[in-house]
């Protein structure tokens, strides 16, 4: 029981820890072609979610998309 609670309190720490990366890596995609990668410095209280956007126009085929990940 000792070792599955120090090791709860470790996964816990690891988690706590990954999600307080102060930088996104970020793509931005046409038709799912990479054609654009930059770094994000986050600001207090932003996520990287917070830079995704998509941009979807059938009609005419387009599909635009930023996707911003944690850097680790």
């Amino acid at each position: 029981m000792k070792k599955l609670l120090i090791g709860l309190i470790l996964i816990l720490g690891i988690c706590a820890l990954s999600s307080c990366s102060k930088k996104c890596d970020c793509k931005a995609k046409y038709n799912g072609e990479v054609v654009y990668e930059d770094t994000v410095d986050l600001q207090d209280g932003e996520k990287c979610s917070d830079f995704n956007k998509t941009v979807k126009i059938p009609a005419i085929g387009v599909n635009a998309e930023v996707q911003c990940k944690a850097d680790f």
